[in-house]
């Protein structure tokens, strides 16, 4: 488990005397919105969480702070704590949804009977297009992953539910006949998810120079020869 974060550790706003946690009208703000939440209200909201994508993905997220994000959101310090207690919480968010995004993104083909091959194609390419999309903030989050237990269960969590995607995937091509049955789901799932995502880090966020369309064929071929995926059932496995 990442190592909690220091006590003495500011994120740029100041103490209350209830701690961390804004109390009095900072506190009764964030109250009414939660219960009366209004087109404007998140209209701010969203203002202000774009702006601190800009400011994590511009300034790092240990140089970002509170003055940073409401200057580029245009919006008053007092706004920001109506929605969010720290830039901490905020980024959690941002995290959570990019997340999201990948989920979206490698969701199953609706048609199971699709060419397995061509939809293994469709989602690697599209994974990695929300990673380059997303390059800058996923690295913050690897980093922050280390000192923010609540990033770091996100991340775990979003691991997980894509193993577990592409374990019910494998279990489904085999079921189909077009990959092979002595193949574990779980573990190979696991292999090949750490290989995308570790893969896709060292090309956006370390650099690593490649070429995307013969990167995304490499990728889809080391997934096709890890469960020996064929287009069409084989008459017998031997």
């Amino acid at each position: 488990m990442p190592p909690p974060r220091p006590a003495h550790e500011d994120d740029g706003r100041p103490r209350t005397r209830g701690g961390w946690d804004p109390v009095g009208t900072a506190a009764g703000r964030r109250a009414v919105h939660a219960e009366r939440g209004t087109a404007r209200g998140q209209r701010t909201r969203t203002l202000i969480v774009d702006a601190a994508r800009r400011v994590f993905e511009r300034d790092g997220y240990v140089d970002a702070n509170v003055d940073g994000i409401v200057a580029e959101a245009g919006v008053s310090r007092g706004s920001f704590y109506t929605y969010f207690p720290s830039k901490r919480e905020v980024f959690r968010e941002l995290a959570a949804a990019v997340g999201e995004r990948v989920s979206r993104a490698v969701a199953a083909e609706p048609d199971g009977h699709l060419d397995p091959v061509a939809a293994l194609e469709r989602s690697n390419r599209r994974y990695v297009e929300v990673y380059r999309d997303n390059a800058a903030l996923y690295g913050l989050i690897e980093q922050i992953a280390t000192m923010d237990e609540a990033v770091h269960r996100q991340r775990l969590a979003s691991r997980q539910a894509h193993v577990e995607r592409v374990a019910a995937t494998i279990r489904r091509w085999q079921a189909r006949g077009v990959a092979d049955p002595g193949v574990d789901p779980p573990t190979t799932a696991g292999a090949l998810v750490s290989m995308t995502s570790n893969f896709c880090y060292w090309w956006f966020v370390g650099d690593d120079p490649y070429d995307t369309d013969a990167a995304c064929a490499t990728l889809n071929q080391v997934w096709v020869r890890a469960v020996d995926l064929r287009r069409r059932p084989r008459p017998s496995w031997r």
